[in-house]
């Protein structure tokens, strides 16, 4: 869901302006490969980026803008649930392999490579654009089905508690409140905390009261959605969340327990830094799918996108079944529930005043936070560890990328990594170990950054972007440097100190492993798929046994004791 801004002013312009407001997504992204080491394709869908892609077009000679939010999890069809289900057992034999056959091949299944974990949408290099996003919608249209809406470009009005008349898609006299004026625009916040955009003469200012829906009517709401009725959704209610679903129900109970767990946590801990925070004003809404198909047929989206917060429509939308299952389950695992606890928290943030609806914040702050809140556990136990512990996924990318590399110390990697609105794969897990290092050395300074982020406006970046434009001889200092300064050389250098004294388990490491004997060959993998292609392509009367190990150490162990 995005807005179309069209810009009366202007009869030529060249050029395409990245930006992002919109929608906060999880892409995941092929896996870097090292010769032929990665045997088995995988797909993580970790990363996230706040978007609302600002794009500047001509049209007729007239100047337009169209603002454009896409998002969705990871591709393919599979019929495990990474929450739902624990990875594939295997009976072991009664001793580690027996004798039956000694082993004269050795084929090992390299430890994986984690792929890029946060390459945001749109954002994947230079040479590759957003996809165009789809037409807008209009008043008529306020369940976005077309994609957005369209909102005049010019001088941004921020009403204060004002509220509009203004038609529903039936016809009938609603009362929204009036969030932001953009020239002849208006964006209005209807009763059932979407938002629409409207023509002035559309709109006719009233002191009636502003009425937010009930949870039931909101659900009826969503459920009478064409897109959502032939798929035959079920709901299930809690105190703030209004799941909508077709998925297992193992998948939608424990997204339910990680989001209603997570959601105290997170409201105390900014409380904390002095931020007005309330009960959210509707129910926040999380739509599952069961399959990549019926969540693309809701909205398509580009390929590779795996979860996302849509803030026009205030809801979180994702689907079960993930193509990283079948290689590494308990990965998956880890990478669902990490998923489902970012795209809660951006929600959460946008629903408790700490984050205004249409706002676009630092994207170190605003993809670090829901890092922070969102790291899982490794094992057959997954599950979100709690608030601020160490991410795992994100430590093993740093990790690599020294091992890599990269160096920590000049300063050059911090300060640009504050300083982006575009962010490339690693910034994430970078954005993550930032906040993690305030929360624990510099925690009042985070807590302003925090404040100071919590005041930004509706749609107010297009005026930021406009000032920075015009005075670029005389740039604002980020949100960064006001509250640490710009001695970027010792803050880095202070930084790795910290990420460096972290106790992480590593994700790959620590995932079941299993050896398989098929005949002559010794095999050590990680993904139940492959035990059962092996199983099947064994040879009748031919040796096969597997036993799976806790990580992949113990495994290799075995698999030394096999070829003594």
């Amino acid at each position: 869901m995005g807005c179309r801004l069209v810009r009366d002013d202007i009869t030529s312009i060249h050029g395409e302006i990245e930006r992002s407001i919109g929608h906060c997504v999880r892409t995941g992204t092929p896996p870097n490969k090292r010769g032929n080491d990665i045997n088995h394709e995988m797909e993580l869908g970790m990363s996230t980026v706040w978007q609302l892609t600002l794009r500047i077009a001509i049209v007729a000679g007239v100047g337009s803008s169209i603002v454009g939010g896409e998002s969705a999890w990871a591709q393919g069809r599979f019929p495990s649930s990474p929450i739902a289900t624990e990875p594939d057992t295997f009976d072991p034999p009664p001793s580690p392999f027996g004798r039956d056959s000694a082993p004269e091949v050795i084929e090992l299944m390299p430890e994986m490579e984690l792929p890029p974990l946060s390459m945001p949408l749109g954002f994947r290099g230079e040479n590759e654009r957003p996809a165009s996003p789809t037409p807008p919608s209009s008043p008529s249209d306020p369940t976005g089905q077309s994609g957005g809406f369209e909102v005049r470009l010019g001088k941004l009005y921020h009403p204060n508690d004002e509220r509009l008349a203004v038609r529903d898609e039936q016809g009938n006299r609603v009362v929204g409140r009036y969030l932001v004026g953009s020239g002849d625009s208006r964006i209005v916040m209807l009763p059932d905390g979407r938002l629409e955009a409207y023509e002035a003469q559309l709109t006719t200012p009233t002191d009636d009261p502003f009425v937010p829906m009930s949870m039931n009517e909101i659900r009826d709401r969503w459920l009478a959605d064409e897109r959502l009725s032939k798929l035959g959704m079920k709901s299930i209610q809690s105190q703030r969340f209004l799941f909508l679903y077709n998925t297992s129900e193992p998948f939608i109970r424990a997204t339910r327990t990680i989001l209603e767990t997570m959601y105290p946590a997170v409201r105390k801990y900014f409380q904390r830094t002095k931020i007005d925070t309330h009960e959210p004003e509707f129910p926040l809404v999380v739509i599952a799918f069961a399959t990549d198909d019926q969540f693309q047929e809701f909205k398509r989206m580009p390929e590779g996108v795996v979860a996302y917060y849509d803030s026009t429509l205030n809801s979180v939308s994702m689907y079960e079944q993930s193509q990283l299952n079948r290689v590494a389950p308990q990965v998956a695992i880890m990478n669902s529930i990490s998923t489902v606890a970012h795209e809660g928290v951006h929600q959460i943030l946008h629903n408790i005043g700490v984050q205004q609806r249409l706002s676009r914040w630092p994207m170190w702050l605003s993809e670090g936070l829901p890092e922070f809140f969102a790291p899982t556990s490794t094992g057959a136990g997954a599950k979100w560890k709690g608030l601020g512990a160490p991410n795992d996924l994100r430590m093993k990318e740093i990790v690599d990328d020294v091992r890599q590399g990269r160096r920590l110390g000049s300063g050059k990697q911090l300060e640009r990594l504050v300083q982006l609105d575009v962010f490339d794969s690693k910034e994430y897990a970078y954005s993550w170990g930032v906040i993690h290092w305030m929360a624990r050395k510099h925690r009042e300074e985070l807590f302003a950054c925090i404040r100071e982020a919590s005041r930004m406006q509706p749609l107010e970046f297009l005026v930021e972007s406009n000032d920075a434009e015009q005075n670029q001889a005389n740039p604002v200092p980020p949100l960064f440097e006001n509250q640490l300064g710009n001695d970027y050389a010792a803050l880095e250098r202070e930084l790795s100190v910290h990420l460096s004294s972290l106790h992480w388990t590593d994700p790959v490491e620590n995932q079941v492993h299993y050896v398989v004997i098929s005949g002559s060959k010794v095999i050590m993998t990680s993904s139940p798929e492959t035990v059962q292609e092996v199983r099947k392509s064994t040879l009748p009367l031919r040796t096969f046994r597997v036993q799976s190990f806790p990580n992949r150490t113990s495994a290799m162990r075995a698999m030394q004791a096999i070829t003594r």
